[in-house]
């Protein structure tokens, strides 16, 4: 399969900051506490993913 995203993870940004961008002009949709703060975690990892733990080894090692 060939497409124009490298892979899901590029596609499922994509979409999320396209809908989150949407989002801001939406009125009268009532979000629940627990359902924000899952909107904050989910932006939150899309701006700062997690560093995989096998390159912050890489990195470690290669600095000794």
């Amino acid at each position: 399969m060939s497409g124009r995203l490298p892979g899901e993870a590029t596609c499922l940004s994509l979409v999320w900051a396209v809908l989150d961008r949407a989002s801001n002009g939406w009125r009268g949709v009532v979000m629940t506490p627990a359902g924000l703060r899952l909107l904050q975690d989910l932006r939150r990892q899309l701006l700062h993913p997690p560093i995989p733990e096998e390159v912050t080894n890489q990195a470690v090692t290669a600095a000794a």
